[in-house]
């Protein structure tokens, strides 16, 4: 993959295995939604970046958390995102759920003209 990192493939192929393709997923739609995006390990989960944080991966034991560094200035049409925090939000997937790429596709073309608006500015500016 485009601007894949080892580090991260290494974290997420450590997972196991519902999880693991969870992850796995949510990873290939992340990096398929632009070549700009870049991928690195920090506070030991996997990080998304494109003129700044853009998301995060955050796997647990029963679930895998997409979360948005700027989610609290996405449109988020479908109701996805969660949360309560000044900028951060997250939607939760299960693996008897599965992942609707479509909609995750979106989440992710938000968070990058989103960042791309407020390149500079540090998060919570609005």
């Amino acid at each position: 993959m485009i601007n894949s990192s080892k580090a991260v493939e290494e974290l997420i192929s450590s997972l196991p295995a519902e999880i693991r393709d969870l992850a796995e997923k949510l990873r290939k739609i992340i990096l398929t939604s632009s070549e700009q995006i870049t991928e690195q390990v920090n506070h030991k989960i996997p990080f998304y970046y494109h003129k700044g944080q853009l998301c995060y991966i955050n796997p647990f034991d029963d679930r895998v958390v997409l979360g948005f560094s700027r989610g609290a200035d996405l449109p988020d049409e479908h109701s996805m995102l969660k949360g309560n925090q000044k900028t951060v939000r997250r939607t939760v997937f299960y693996p008897a759920a599965g992942i609707d790429e479509e909609k995750v596709r979106n989440l992710i073309y938000e968070a990058l003209i989103v960042n791309e608006l407020k390149a500079g500015k540090p998060q919570g500016v609005k």
